[in-house]
């Protein structure tokens, strides 16, 4: 299919950090329409990114931070506006090397760095028949835009995740620490997302639950449109030894450790479960301050934020993937654990539209401990079902490929701008 180009350039693309659009901007520069596709450094497979892979000690770091940034086919170099460069590397080398000092340099370069990209995407936005951009970079070009305004919006609207937040720091005090912190942020952070809402002709979100939030806040049902993304199949696939072969029963967590994604509950359930051969893993990053965590050290296996290239040997080493969380757009671990023969044991406030409850796993209320207990022991008890729903999960995340993603966004494009579609 195709958007038809009459007059102006097509598509112009505007990113942070968010995956979905790294496969937009390739399926529209297949078809002849992207205009410029703007974002942080992207490995392009360059002559010096080669020769930095192959130095001793860095290619190694580069390996595993920068050197992940690839993009998929159909992006070529001249489609690509690299902006903020020097400020992302530097931010990189604060989080890895700069201790607390680091970290605080970090932040600033954070929000540094999508300031930058809106200004650079307000310098390309008026020959843009569309403008699709994430949040927090994407005010300016909607502002000199003439064309159709796109707004990606990963995650629920940001007054329903203070408001949530706050409901959960009063519920989970020893876990507030780990949730997001709005005084924190920078005083402009919050208008520029509503001048974004505003002047958006449309917000893509991923789930039913995201689009849930912006219409409890006002927004009408037309303006919100959903459009699920993808994971690669290929890459995360089931593992080969059966389920019932395994001697030890082990749940998995991929993410963000925090209190947003339901950790707390999750370890409550997981003490209550445990036993022996039975074991918790937990991947990924947790926060500096880590007294939350401490009455549950001895229950689960914790292993940091680990490359792309070794999460599907991960997930392959698991029985069944947990992710109780409490606000998401829609996970991609979620889907990528499916992909991988996992059955899942979520709520539905995100991953509620991809897991169906009694199929490929379990879809249990947010908060809810017990229910988790609950399915674990279910899950242990009856291997040939976790057998079942996990081939259930593989066959339902075929629905969900970054192919199916690119064509369904660039179908809702076409209907957007009244062009024929091909």
């Amino acid at each position: 299919m195709s958007i038809s180009p009459t007059g102006k350039s097509s598509v112009l693309v505007v990113n942070y950090t968010a995956p979905e659009l790294n496969h937009l901007a390739a399926a529209l520069a297949q078809q002849g329409l992207l205009q410029q596709y703007i974002r942080p450094y992207a490995n392009q497979h360059r002559a010096w990114e080669a020769t930095v892979e192959r130095l001793p000690g860095l290619g190694r770091l580069y390996t595993k931070t920068f050197g992940r940034r690839t993009m998929p086919l159909g992006l070529v170099r001249g489609d690509i506006r690299e902006a903020a460069v020097w400020q992302d590397f530097v931010r990189a080398g604060a989080l890895h090397f700069g201790g607390v000092r680091g970290k605080a340099l970090a932040e600033n370069l954070h929000w540094s760095i999508q300031q930058h990209l809106a200004a650079v995407a307000g310098r390309y936005a008026q020959n843009a028949r569309v403008v699709v951009g994430s949040y927090l970079v994407s005010h300016k070009a909607f502002a000199r835009a003439s064309g159709v305004k796109v707004l990606n919006y990963p995650i629920a609207h940001h007054r329903y995740i203070q408001r949530f937040v706050a409901e959960e720091r009063e519920l989970e005090p020893s876990f507030a620490v780990t949730l997001p912190d709005w005084s924190q942020t920078p005083a402009w952070v919050e208008p520029k997302l509503d001048i974004e809402c505003e002047r958006a002709d449309r917000i893509l979100v991923g789930s039913q639950f995201a689009r849930n939030a912006f219409m409890e806040d006002g927004f009408p049902a037309e303006k919100i449109i959903v459009i699920p993304y993808g994971a690669d199949i290929e890459r995360f696939s089931p593992a080969r030894e059966a389920a019932d072969l395994k001697k030890t029963f082990r749940a998995l967590f991929v993410g963000s450790i925090v209190q947003r994604k339901g950790v707390s509950y999750l370890l409550r359930a997981y003490q209550r479960f445990k036993g022996p051969n039975t074991e918790l893993v937990l991947v990924g990053n947790h926060p500096d301050d880590s007294s939350s965590f401490a009455p549950f050290r001895d229950d689960f296996k914790h292993i940091p934020h680990v490359p792309q290239a070794d999460l599907p040997e991960i997930y392959r080493s698991a029985d069944v993937f947990v992710f109780p969380s409490l606000l998401e757009g829609m996970p991609l671990v979620v889907l990528e654990a499916m992909a991988s023969g996992l059955p899942v044991i979520t709520t539905p406030n995100g991953p509620g539209d991809l897991v169906r409850d009694g199929i490929d796993g379990f879809v249990v209320s947010i908060r809810d401990v017990d229910a988790i207990v609950e399915k674990l022991e279910y899950l242990r008890a009856h291997p040939e079902e976790r057998l079942r729903m996990g081939q259930n999960a593989r066959e339902r995340a075929k629905m969900f490929t970054w192919e199916r993603y690119e064509s369904n966004v660039a179908d809702f494009l076409g209907s957007l701008c009244g062009n024929e579609v091909a």
